[in-house]
């Protein structure tokens, strides 16, 4: 993600960026922090990774904002390429061939591909998986600099694995309340208090080997998280509940589109979901214009029956929060 950020600003026609674009180009590649209310740390913590990596400058403390939570820069710089003069002869360079795409680089990656190749010649089949920022710190003597290269699992966009310089991304764990049944799917709550009520539960109805936290939206990139909880607790397959308004449909779609073909993807919880269409407490909301594509995603989502439903229940301007369905409900189920 911060790749991409990165390349957004490297399009920019300055090289002192003011801040509004700096912000319009965050979200064009984050988007789904747009309505967030850690969006401006968010945006803080990828131009700290960018300066540590060396690719931008931000100004001194003069030039940052008085007001803000948090305060932040009224602009970026972004950092020059070296003179002719200072260039090294890349030519030069013994490339393994994993790094036979070097010519096509530009000079500030071609300083990063150096150094990842001087670590391949040096370690070449003597090291082994570790984690991402373990493998930067130990090329760079920076344990952020490979994040702020990286588009998803690969450097240089696409062009490497980061497996290839034994390296992953570690995801954040999900919290989860073992249930003791195991070859039983899993299941995961977006909200924190169903994820407590739905956990009491299923500790005596043995219904999910695990009920799993998705904390919100983090659920979107916890990637390879959800299969490590299912080793750990001997689950098969995972069913996800959350809230039935349109951020609450989208979270466990992007998740599948995010994990790989070999990762675990997530089903709707339809006993749930259906209990809820019928039973649970209507609140009102207007969508925002952004969720005009929401019918569809309904219908993708819960199948044709209940997304029409819930389609219906979102023409009306409202929505149901998953809390509906809580305790003492859950324990007449059974």
């Amino acid at each position: 993600m911060t790749a991409d950020f990165h390349r957004r600003l490297q399009q920019s026609s300055r090289k002192r960026i003011p801040l509004d674009d700096v912000r319009r180009m965050f979200f064009e590649a984050r988007p789904e922090l747009v309505a967030s209310p850690t969006r401006g740390a968010q945006l803080l913590e990828s131009l700290r990774v960018l300066e540590e990596a060396r690719l931008i400058q931000l100004p001194a403390a003069g030039s940052w904002e008085k007001l803000g939570n948090p305060p932040l820069p009224n602009w970026i710089q972004l950092a020059r390429d070296r003179s002719a003069d200072e260039r090294e002869d890349y030519s030069a360079i013994p490339w393994v061939p994993e790094l036979g795409f070097w010519p096509e680089l530009k000079p500030t990656a071609l300083e990063s591909a150096k150094a990842i190749n001087d670590f391949l010649l040096r370690r070449r089949g003597a090291f082994r998986p570790v984690p991402i920022k373990e493998r930067s710190l130990e090329i760079f003597g920076d344990e952020k600099r490979l994040d702020a290269m990286r588009t998803g699992d690969t450097l240089f966009t696409g062009r490497m694995p980061i497996s290839t310089i034994g390296a992953f991304q570690v995801p954040l764990p999900l919290p989860y309340r073992l249930a003791n049944a195991p070859g039983k799917p899993v299941l995961i709550l977006e909200n924190h208090n169903s994820f407590w009520s739905f956990g009491e539960w299923n500790h005596e109805a043995k219904r999910y080997s695990a009920v799993v936290y998705g904390a919100g939206e983090a659920f979107r990139s916890s990637g390879r998280a959800l299969d490590q909880v299912l080793r750990e607790v001997a689950g098969v397959g995972a069913e996800y509940l959350g809230d039935l308004d349109p951020t609450g449909i989208r979270i466990p779609l992007d998740f599948n589109r995010s994990v790989g073909t070999e990762d675990t993807r997530v089903e709707p919880a339809l006993e749930f979901y259906r209990w809820l269409l019928e039973n649970g407490v209507r609140r009102m909301k207007t969508l925002e214009p952004e969720h005009g594509s929401a019918a569809g995603v309904a219908r993708e989502w819960l199948g044709a029956d209940l997304g029409e439903i819930l389609v219906k229940l979102w023409g009306g301007g409202s929505w149901i929060p998953q809390e509906a369905l809580g305790l003492e409900i859950l324990e007449t189920i059974g």
